[in-house]
């Protein structure tokens, strides 16, 4: 889901560029499937692990900025939808069509999206490496990265949105008029008296 967009891949990317690196084993001898002789370190970190460190990087702050971001988004794409719809809406139907977007919003479990997450961490860190980001997390320098982390989300959203939003609107623009022409040609193919009478 779009959600996690920029939150999780900046607390995704920030993790795997401080996770350490267990050193490369060579394979031991076969043994049954169902015994592990991996050490400790290298297991997969438990849920309670991973919600500690999710705790201690606020993720769930910046899943709320992006959340935020995104209703921000859909209230102006619905501002759109509703004057193609409707030529001149009044400011009542606008805020109404607004309240459609907070209680749908609303309806979104943030604990529900963390519980989602643990499992990816488990999946690509391995207990050494939480215990690692825990303690990074922990020190002034991991403090100050998450107390300065939402104000930079912030800042970079802005930064990049109107750019952006040109560059989608060019995007749809073009593709708008690729899928015309596309539906043109298939209509000329099914129809040749079309092309003759041009």
């Amino acid at each position: 889901m779009k959600i996690f967009c920029q939150a999780l891949l900046v607390a995704v990317l920030g993790c795997a560029s401080l996770a350490q690196k267990t050193p490369t084993q060579k394979p031991a001898a076969a043994a049954p499937a169902n015994v592990s002789h991996a050490p400790a370190s290298a297991a997969k970190p438990t849920a309670e692990q991973v919600m500690k460190l999710l705790d201690l990087m606020r993720i769930q702050d910046g899943l709320q900025i992006t959340l935020d971001a995104m209703k921000d988004q859909i209230k102006a794409g619905t501002d759109q939808a509703l004057r193609e719809k409707i030529l001149e809406p009044t400011p009542d139907q606008i805020k109404a069509a607004h309240g459609i977007v907070d209680e749908e919003f609303q309806k979104l479990s943030l604990d529900g999206m963390i519980k989602d997450i643990v499992p990816v961490y488990q999946h690509h860190f391995t207990r050494s490496d939480v215990d690692a980001l825990v303690a990074f997390y922990s020190s002034p320098a991991g403090r100050k990265v998450v107390r300065e982390q939402p104000a930079m989300l912030r800042e970079s959203m802005q930064a990049t949105a109107s750019s952006q939003r040109a560059k989608m609107e060019m995007l749809l623009a073009r593709l708008d008029l690729r899928v015309q022409q596309l539906i043109a040609d298939e209509q000329n193919k099914t129809d040749p008296d079309k092309t003759e009478k041009k």
